[in-house]
Protein backbone atom coordinates (compact mmCIF):
# COMPACT_ATOMS: atom_id res chain seq x y z
CA UNK A 1 0.00 0.00 0.00
CA UNK A 2 1.48 3.17 -1.09
CA UNK A 3 1.83 6.32 1.30
CA UNK A 4 -0.82 8.35 -0.70
CA UNK A 5 -3.68 5.34 0.14
CA UNK A 6 -2.77 4.58 3.82
CA UNK A 7 -3.45 8.93 4.07
CA UNK A 8 -6.34 8.57 2.27
CA UNK A 9 -7.57 5.07 4.31
CA UNK A 10 -6.45 7.33 7.24
CA UNK A 11 -8.40 10.44 6.31
CA UNK A 12 -11.77 8.07 5.48
CA UNK A 13 -11.49 6.74 8.95
CA UNK A 14 -11.10 10.23 10.67
CA UNK A 15 -13.98 11.35 8.69
CA UNK A 16 -16.28 8.32 9.63
CA UNK A 17 -15.31 9.30 13.51
CA UNK A 18 -16.19 12.88 13.27
CA UNK A 19 -19.75 11.80 11.61
CA UNK A 20 -20.28 9.13 14.44
CA UNK A 21 -19.38 11.74 16.97
CA UNK A 22 -21.70 14.44 15.66
CA UNK A 23 -24.53 12.09 15.03
CA UNK A 24 -24.02 10.83 19.46
CA UNK A 25 -23.21 14.95 20.22
CA UNK A 26 -26.37 15.24 18.56
CA UNK A 27 -28.36 12.73 19.45
CA UNK A 28 -27.97 13.28 23.63
CA UNK A 29 -29.55 16.28 24.29
CA UNK A 30 -28.61 18.46 27.65
CA UNK A 31 -31.37 19.44 29.17
CA UNK A 32 -32.59 22.13 31.89
CA UNK A 33 -35.16 23.02 35.13
CA UNK A 34 -38.83 24.48 33.70
CA UNK A 35 -40.21 23.61 36.48
CA UNK A 36 -39.30 21.47 39.96
CA UNK A 37 -40.80 20.87 43.62
CA UNK A 38 -38.76 18.62 45.85
CA UNK A 39 -40.26 18.48 49.87
CA UNK A 40 -39.08 16.98 53.17
CA UNK A 41 -40.98 15.19 55.15
CA UNK A 42 -40.37 14.15 58.52
CA UNK A 43 -41.37 13.41 62.34
CA UNK A 44 -40.70 14.82 65.45
CA UNK A 45 -42.01 14.06 69.30
CA UNK A 46 -44.40 17.47 68.56
CA UNK A 47 -45.58 16.91 65.28
CA UNK A 48 -44.66 15.90 61.89
CA UNK A 49 -43.44 18.80 59.52
CA UNK A 50 -42.19 19.34 55.92
CA UNK A 51 -39.85 21.30 54.46
CA UNK A 52 -39.55 22.63 50.46
CA UNK A 53 -36.62 23.58 48.55
CA UNK A 54 -37.53 26.99 46.81
CA UNK A 55 -34.47 26.59 44.40
CA UNK A 56 -32.57 23.64 42.62
CA UNK A 57 -30.36 23.47 40.45
CA UNK A 58 -29.95 20.50 37.70
CA UNK A 59 -27.78 19.51 34.74
CA UNK A 60 -27.73 16.35 32.76
CA UNK A 61 -28.47 15.14 29.36
CA UNK A 62 -31.04 12.13 27.50
CA UNK A 63 -30.89 10.00 24.86
CA UNK A 64 -34.44 9.51 23.19
CA UNK A 65 -34.90 7.79 20.06
CA UNK A 66 -38.48 6.32 18.98
CA UNK A 67 -39.93 8.25 21.81
CA UNK A 68 -37.89 5.82 24.12
CA UNK A 69 -35.56 6.70 26.76
CA UNK A 70 -32.58 4.61 25.82
CA UNK A 71 -29.56 6.94 28.15
CA UNK A 72 -29.11 9.05 30.95
CA UNK A 73 -25.95 11.08 31.31
CA UNK A 74 -24.11 13.95 33.16
CA UNK A 75 -26.48 14.31 35.96
CA UNK A 76 -26.02 16.56 38.67
CA UNK A 77 -28.34 18.37 41.17
CA UNK A 78 -26.98 21.00 43.11
CA UNK A 79 -29.67 22.65 46.06
CA UNK A 80 -28.36 25.70 48.03
CA UNK A 81 -29.21 24.78 51.91
CA UNK A 82 -30.50 28.24 52.59
CA UNK A 83 -33.42 27.76 49.72
CA UNK A 84 -35.05 25.45 52.57
CA UNK A 85 -38.16 26.87 54.01
CA UNK A 86 -40.26 25.05 56.30
CA UNK A 87 -44.27 25.40 57.07
CA UNK A 88 -43.17 26.28 60.47
CA UNK A 89 -41.52 29.17 60.09
CA UNK A 90 -38.23 30.77 60.74
CA UNK A 91 -37.59 28.95 63.51
CA UNK A 92 -37.40 25.68 62.02
CA UNK A 93 -35.77 27.10 59.27
CA UNK A 94 -32.46 27.77 61.66
CA UNK A 95 -32.30 24.65 62.76
CA UNK A 96 -32.80 23.14 60.09
CA UNK A 97 -29.77 25.28 58.63
CA UNK A 98 -27.63 24.30 61.97
CA UNK A 99 -27.93 20.51 60.76
CA UNK A 100 -26.65 21.10 57.62
CA UNK A 101 -23.51 23.05 58.95
CA UNK A 102 -25.30 25.45 56.29
CA UNK A 103 -22.11 27.70 56.84
CA UNK A 104 -19.46 25.56 56.33
CA UNK A 105 -21.64 23.60 53.32
CA UNK A 106 -23.98 25.76 52.11
CA UNK A 107 -25.29 23.42 49.10
CA UNK A 108 -26.72 19.79 48.84
CA UNK A 109 -25.39 17.97 45.88
CA UNK A 110 -26.23 14.75 44.11
CA UNK A 111 -23.75 13.49 41.72
CA UNK A 112 -25.33 10.68 38.98
CA UNK A 113 -23.09 7.40 38.22
CA UNK A 114 -25.37 4.86 36.54
CA UNK A 115 -28.75 3.95 35.82
CA UNK A 116 -30.72 1.08 34.48
CA UNK A 117 -33.63 1.73 32.03
CA UNK A 118 -36.36 -0.37 31.87
CA UNK A 119 -40.54 0.17 30.87
CA UNK A 120 -42.18 1.81 28.24
CA UNK A 121 -44.48 5.23 28.15
CA UNK A 122 -43.64 5.69 32.00
CA UNK A 123 -39.73 4.51 32.07
CA UNK A 124 -38.14 3.11 35.45
CA UNK A 125 -34.66 4.64 36.42
CA UNK A 126 -32.82 2.42 38.69
CA UNK A 127 -29.94 4.92 39.52
CA UNK A 128 -26.83 4.57 41.13
CA UNK A 129 -24.75 7.90 42.41
CA UNK A 130 -23.46 9.69 45.44
CA UNK A 131 -25.11 12.69 47.65
CA UNK A 132 -23.06 15.01 49.51
CA UNK A 133 -24.74 16.38 52.94
CA UNK A 134 -23.67 18.61 55.35
CA UNK A 135 -20.00 17.81 54.40
CA UNK A 136 -20.06 13.86 54.27
CA UNK A 137 -21.05 11.75 50.66
CA UNK A 138 -22.11 8.45 50.51
CA UNK A 139 -23.27 6.20 47.88
CA UNK A 140 -27.25 6.24 46.98
CA UNK A 141 -29.56 3.70 44.57
CA UNK A 142 -32.66 5.72 43.56
CA UNK A 143 -35.82 4.58 41.81
CA UNK A 144 -36.94 7.50 39.33
CA UNK A 145 -39.99 7.73 37.36
CA UNK A 146 -39.84 9.42 34.16
CA UNK A 147 -42.08 10.51 31.62
CA UNK A 148 -41.78 11.86 28.05
CA UNK A 149 -44.18 14.34 27.76
CA UNK A 150 -46.11 15.29 24.55
CA UNK A 151 -44.21 18.68 23.96
CA UNK A 152 -40.84 16.87 24.32
CA UNK A 153 -40.37 17.70 28.16
CA UNK A 154 -39.17 15.49 30.40
CA UNK A 155 -40.95 14.85 33.51
CA UNK A 156 -38.88 12.94 36.47
CA UNK A 157 -40.90 11.73 39.38
CA UNK A 158 -39.71 9.68 42.85
CA UNK A 159 -39.29 9.94 46.83
CA UNK A 160 -36.33 8.63 48.46
CA UNK A 161 -35.73 8.09 52.49
CA UNK A 162 -32.66 9.11 54.06
CA UNK A 163 -31.54 9.10 57.84
CA UNK A 164 -29.24 12.36 59.07
CA UNK A 165 -26.74 10.66 61.59
CA UNK A 166 -25.94 8.28 58.07
CA UNK A 167 -24.07 11.90 57.02
CA UNK A 168 -22.71 12.62 60.72
CA UNK A 169 -26.04 15.01 60.82
CA UNK A 170 -27.35 15.82 64.72
CA UNK A 171 -31.52 16.14 64.00
CA UNK A 172 -32.34 19.68 65.50
CA UNK A 173 -34.20 19.70 69.02
CA UNK A 174 -36.26 22.57 70.35
CA UNK A 175 -37.31 23.87 73.81
CA UNK A 176 -34.05 22.31 75.60
CA UNK A 177 -34.00 18.95 74.28
CA UNK A 178 -37.54 18.38 75.17
CA UNK A 179 -38.95 18.38 71.03
CA UNK A 180 -36.32 16.12 68.78
CA UNK A 181 -36.78 15.88 65.19
CA UNK A 182 -36.85 12.12 64.34
CA UNK A 183 -33.57 11.35 62.35
CA UNK A 184 -35.46 9.77 59.13
CA UNK A 185 -36.65 11.79 56.35
CA UNK A 186 -38.19 11.08 52.94
CA UNK A 187 -37.46 13.78 50.31
CA UNK A 188 -39.92 13.85 47.29
CA UNK A 189 -39.75 15.42 43.80
CA UNK A 190 -41.06 16.52 40.53
CA UNK A 191 -39.24 17.92 38.16
CA UNK A 192 -39.70 19.03 34.51
CA UNK A 193 -37.11 19.07 32.50
CA UNK A 194 -36.59 20.98 28.48
CA UNK A 195 -34.18 20.89 26.19
CA UNK A 196 -31.50 23.19 26.13
CA UNK A 197 -31.89 25.02 23.11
Amino acid sequence: MTNAMKTLKHFALFLIFVFIFQITALAQAPYRVKASKLTIDGTSSLHDWTSEATKLEWTGSFLVEDKKLVQVKDVQVNIPVKSIKSTKGSTMDNKTYDAFKADKNPTIAYKFSNTKISGTGDFALATTGTLQMAGATQPITMNVTAKLLPNGDIQLTGSQKLNMKDYKMQPPTAVMGTIKVGPEVTVKFDLTLTQTK
